[in-house]
C-alpha cells in the first residue's frame, strides 16, 4: 500500500472514531434520560442466510438447525427495505451485513437506492462476485472518498488456502473470495476509483492463530487495502437473546473462546511485522494489546470500558426488529418508525443502564472503547470505517 493511501484510511478511520466520540459525548456524560441524537450509522442485517457455514459465526447453530426452505421466513420485503432506507437522513451511513446479503436477489436493488440517498458500505463474502457485479457495485462508488454512494466494502478471510476452506466448511471457498476481491478491485482500477475501498477482516480464534501473521501477504495479494484481526464472540448463542433482560444473564453461560495467551501475544508481534513488511494497515480491537491476550485467556474487566454505540448506531434486523445493541431489542419497523423507536423506553433505559455499567457478553465487541484511550479501530465488519 503507498503512503497516499494509508494516510487516507488513517483519516477516514481516525475522523470517524472522533465523530462518533464526539456526537455522542453531551448526551453520553449530560444526558440522565437516556435521550440521544437522531442516529447516523445504520446496519441493515438484510439476511441471515448463507452459502458458508463458518464454524466461529454467530449464526452457525441457527444455519445448520434451520432447514434452508424456512431460513427466509418473515424476512423483510423489498418494499419494506426500501422504507427502511427512506427513514435514514442525507448525512447518515448504511452498513448492509447478513448472513451473505448477496444471497437475496434483490440486494443490488437495495444497495443501488441507498447508495443514492447517502453514504454506504457492504459486508459480503465475495465468494458471489462476477465481473457484471462488480461493475455494477463500482459504479455506485463517489468521486472521492466521504461522497455520496458506496465508499467502503468488507470482506473476509480465516486463513490461507485449505485451512480457511476448512473453517468456512467449503471446498474452493478460499480461491472464490479471492477471486471476488481481485474482480472488484480489477473494475475499481480500470474505472479510475479509489472507492469502494477495500477491507479485509479475519476472526483471531484457535485454528488459525498459527497462520495469523500469514494474512497480510494474502489481503495484499488480492488487492485488500487495510487487515483487520477481530475478535470472535459467543454471545448469540445465549438463549433468548434480545428478547430477555440482559441483565439476567452470567458469565459461566457464555463459551468463552480461549487462545494460549503466549501463543497469541506471538502471533500479533509476527502478524505486525508481517502487515509493515506487506504494506498493509493493521488494525486491531479497540483494546490495549495486553487487554486482547487476556480476553482469549481469563476475559477483560469491564470497569476499563465504556460504549456508546447506543447514542449513535442502531441496527435493523432481518424481520424488522430494531437494536441499539443485539443483546436488546427495542421494537421493529413493521410497527413503528425508526424515529419513533430511537427514543423510546427500552432505548432510554437501556442508554441509562450502560452509562452505569456494561452486562456480562460485552467483553469482546468492537463497540467496547477502552477509557484509557489504548484502542485502535479494528471492528471493519461492523464499523465500515
Amino acid at each position: 500500500m503507498s503512503d497516499s493511501t494509508d494516510k487516507r484510511w488513517f483519516s477516514v478511520s481516525s475522523l470517524y472514531a472522533t465523530v462518533q466520540r464526539l456526537y455522542s459525548e453531551v448526551p453520553y456524560r449530560y444526558f440522565r434520560s437516556g435521550y440521544a441524537f437522531p442516529a447516523w450509522h445504520y446496519y441493515l442485517e438484510v439476511t441471515r442466510r448463507c452459502n458458508l457455514r463458518c464454524r466461529m459465526c454467530q449464526y452457525i447453530e441457527w444455519l445448520e438447525k434451520v432447514p434452508v426452505h424456512e431460513q427466509a421466513q418473515d424476512e423483510l420485503t423489498t418494499d419494506e427495505w426500501l422504507r427502511v432506507i427512506d427513514q435514514v437522513g442525507r448525512f447518515g451511513f448504511i452498513t448492509f451485513t447478513g448472513g451473505e446479503p448477496f444471497i437475496r436477489k434483490d440486494f443490488m436493488e437495495l444497495l443501488e437506492h441507498a447508495s443514492r440517498r447517502t453514504r454506504t458500505h457492504f459486508i459480503s463474502n465475495t465468494t458471489m462476485m462476477p465481473q457484471d457485479r462488480a461493475e455494477r457495485v463500482v459504479a455506485l462508488a463517489p468521486a472521492r472518498l466521504g461522497g455520496m454512494g458506496l465508499n467502503f466494502m468488507g470482506t473476509s478471510l480465516e486463513a490461507p488456502g485449505s485451512l480457511h476452506d476448512e473453517i468456512r466448511q467449503m471446498q474452493g471457498a478460499f480461491e472464490r473470495t479471492m477471486e471476488g476481491i481481485r474482480t472488484l478491485r480489477a473494475v475499481r482500477d480500470r474505472a479510475g476509483k479509489r472507492c469502494p475501498m477495500i477491507h479485509v477482516t479475519t476472526v483471531i480464534q484457535k485454528d488459525n492463530v498459527h497462520v495469523l501473521h500469514l494474512m497480510p501477504k494474502v489481503v495484499a495479494e488480492a488487492g485488500g487495502e487495510v487487515f483487520n484481526l477481530v475478535t470472535e464472540t459467543r454471545q448469540h448463542e445465549l438463549p433468548g437473546l434480545g428478547d430477555a433482560d440482559p441483565c439476567s444473564y452470567r458469565v459461566e453461560q457464555i463459551a468463552w473462546p480461549r487462545i494460549d495467551p503466549a501463543a497469541l501475544a506471538e502471533a500479533l508481534d509476527k502478524t505486525e511485522t508481517a502487515a509493515r513488511e506487506a504494506g498493509i494497515e493493521l488494525r486491531l480491537p479497540r483494546m490495549p494489546r495486553a487487554d486482547l491476550v487476556r480476553y482469549y485467556d481469563a476475559s477483560i474487566d469491564l470497569r476499563n470500558y465504556e460504549c456508546r454505540h447506543a447514542w449513535h448506531s442502531l441496527f435493523v434486523g432481518r424481520r424488522g426488529d430494531v437494536y441499539p445493541c443485539w443483546i436488546l431489542k427495542a421494537g421493529n419497523v413493521r410497527e413503528h418508525s425508526i424515529a419513533e423507536i430511537w427514543n423510546n423506553p427500552v432505548m432510554r433505559h437501556f442508554r441509562q443502564t450502560c452509562q452505569k455499567r456494561l452486562f456480562v457478553m460485552c467483553p469482546g465487541c468492537c463497540f467496547l472503547e477502552h477509557r484509557g484511550g489504548e484502542s485502535e479501530c479494528g471492528c471493519g465488519d461492523q464499523c465500515g470505517s
